[in-house]
């Protein structure tokens, strides 16, 4: 037998290449023999034979019609993701290597979970649970021997992401399980399976208790019926306290309603379980367009689902209703998404040819970020109104603390306005596209910006930023010739030759600039 080497161990074989090729009657005899050595292997062998006859997946893998459908190689998984765990142990702390960052020394769940958590939300959304399941089966046990690898100190320093991916997983098996028609008698193997991973995961993995609520309640708990008939009360589809993972279950079984098509028992399970956003779109999409609109000027506080609302609209024929929609929404006070809200308002306003909501919506994407796009949009949807329009916004310009403001102001030329806005707000990445606009008309303060900078270095003695002071010295210098003043450039340059005449590597330099 080949040992490993420098551990006086055994190897472990690589059981998929040794049993290729095996017949049925060597397979059996090879479990035969392996139960006569060790009899106590013989409840596990039972346990995973009757986990098999009732895995609805592996049924179908009998008949070939999944295979057909969609081909998976399960071994793959298991062998890429043994392989990045093996690459992960042995980094040693992970600096520098492809799963982990390198400030923190945190590996990333997801480098190593994907392609594979995405092929089954491939499969799933194809209408392949059973594929997906298969996967998600050899994701989770590949993922658990993966993490139980792992030094204490990795899986301690790691613990949310652990747990977040367990999660994960667990969500999207979840949805596998549901999404197929299962019997009493699967639903109570794949609880017992589930339960046995939790036991053998103990805290290091989380747990999947998403699953078991799953297979517990299925289609058929009371509360979940009765709310998916409309009979919605304060406590949604639970039946006393949510659990901490309610929002991802009621989100898969919400994937699977839309998938089934089951659209009215969509909309009741969102409005209960607070799904304001999915609500809403479902209302649309099913033809409710009035009562979405109603539902979303009454509950929506947020940009972005009003926008998403919106685009539903568009999709469905619906513009009018969209632009409407649109435009409660830009009177939202959320900044986060709100921009974007009053952009996508622009363009569909603009095609609407609603002049009105386009320039209301151009000032309100401009105002919730003063950028010079937004602006220049607001400058050609205005058209014989800029004027009046201008002056409200530079009104608004004057009084905001953003660092655009001296984009406009350059753009419009307002070079006294751009300076004192950088003077009171500096940031360095404008100083010098500042001072080449203003060099023309006003050559002092690009003068003694260019000097400040220089000195401050020069002063400090930072050998090694030389080359930047030098380089503000020759914008200093170049701006002197363009208004003919090479004699005041002259004497400055010697007094700064004599300030520093001991700084024997700054003193060529100086030199060099003539």
């Amino acid at each position: 037998m080949d040992k490993v080497e420098g551990s006086g161990q055994p190897a472990t074989p690589d059981l998929d290449n040794l049993l290729a090729g095996l017949t049925e009657a060597q397979l059996r005899r090879v479990i035969r023999t392996m139960v006569e050595d060790e009899p106590t292997l013989a409840p596990d062998i039972e346990r995973t034979v009757q986990w098999l006859r009732a895995d609805p997946a592996a049924a179908e893998d009998q008949t070939g019609q999944s295979a057909r459908a969609i081909t998976v190689d399960i071994a793959a998984i298991s062998r890429e993701m043994d392989k990045d765990f093996r690459h992960i142990a042995a980094s040693g702390g992970g600096y520098g290597d492809q799963y982990w960052d390198d400030e923190a020394g945190l590996f990333d769940p997801e480098e190593v979970l994907e392609p594979h958590r995405g092929l089954a939300s491939r499969l799933l959304d194809a209408g392949d649970a059973a594929a997906a399941t298969r996967v998600l089966t050899a994701l989770i046990e590949a993922w658990a021997e993966g993490i139980a690898g792992l030094d204490d100190w990795i899986r301690d320093a790691n613990v949310d992401p652990i747990w977040e991916a367990a999660l994960d997983l667990g969500t999207l098996l979840a949805e596998a399980l549901l999404s197929q028609d299962l019997s009493e008698e699967q639903r109570a193997q794949w609880l017992a399976r589930v339960q046995d991973w939790g036991e053998d995961w103990e805290d290091d993995l989380g747990r999947l208790e998403i699953v078991e609520t799953a297979l517990q309640q299925g289609w058929d708990y009371p509360p979940l019926l009765a709310t998916m008939q409309g009979h919605i009360t304060e406590e949604g589809a639970w039946e006393g306290e949510a659990p901490d993972f309610a929002d991802e279950l009621t989100l898969a079984r919400l994937r699977i309603l839309e998938r089934q098509g089951r659209m009215q028992e969509y909309i009741h399970l969102a409005e209960a379980e607070g799904q304001t956003g999915l609500y809403v779109n479902m209302l649309a999409r099913s033809g409710q367009v009035e009562r979405a609109k109603v539902e979303a000027r009454q509950f929506i506080a947020s940009p972005a689902e009003i926008q998403s609302l919106a685009e539903v609209l568009v999709a469905d024929g619906e513009r009018a209703a969209a632009l409407d929609v649109a435009a409660q929404g830009l009177d939202l006070t959320e900044p986060r998404g709100r921009r974007e809200l009053a952009r996508w308002t622009v363009a569909e306003a603009r095609k609407a040819d609603d002049s009105s909501l386009a320039l209301r919506a151009a000032r309100v994407a401009f105002l919730s970020g003063f950028a010079l796009d937004d602006y220049k949009i607001a400058e050609d949807v205005a058209g014989d109104q800029w004027s009046v329009v201008m002056a409200a916004l530079l009104e608004q310009v004057a009084e905001s603390t953003f660092y655009g403001k001296v984009d406009i102001y350059l753009y419009e030329h307002m070079l006294a306005e751009a300076m004192a806005a950088f003077d009171r707000g500096p940031f360095s990445g404008d100083l010098d596209r500042v001072i080449q606009a203003t060099r023309a008309e006003f050559p002092d303060w690009g003068i003694r910006k260019c000097q400040r900078q220089a000195e401050s270095t020069m002063d400090a003695g930072k050998a090694n930023a030389y080359d930047r002071a030098i380089a503000w010295l020759r914008l200093a210098r170049d701006i002197f010739d363009q208004h003919d003043r090479q004699a005041e450039w002259e004497a400055y340059l010697t007094r700064l030759l004599d300030l520093h005449a001991r700084k024997y590597k700054l003193v060529p330099m100086l030199r060099g600039i003539g």
